[in-house]
């Protein structure tokens, strides 16, 4: 039997990167997630998922402990602003 050696480059590890990383790790494929920031920061922004995001986060196991830390918002009502609107 022959073995096969991928080599998964990632870039970003945003939550996409992040994702797909430990999507691969939990399927036994090793990857390499490469991030151009030095350090880990916080945004303070808030992140919009469609459905079919959501199943990919069930799928990888990690949607339940998201849903359970944060709010969901169920509004058909969206407001974009912009702090040049309030200078």
């Amino acid at each position: 039997m022959t073995e096969v050696v991928e080599d998964i480059v990632i870039v970003g590890a945003g939550i996409a990167g992040l994702t797909t990383s430990l999507g691969l790790h939990r399927l036994g494929i090793r990857s390499l997630v490469l991030e151009s920031s030095k350090s880990l920061r916080v945004l303070g922004c808030a992140l919009l998922l469609w459905t079919n995001a959501w199943k990919a986060l069930d799928a990888v196991g990690i949607a339940d402990s998201l849903r359970q830390q944060h709010q969901l918002i169920d509004s058909k009502l969206l407001m974009i602003y912009s702090y040049e609107e309030a200078e």
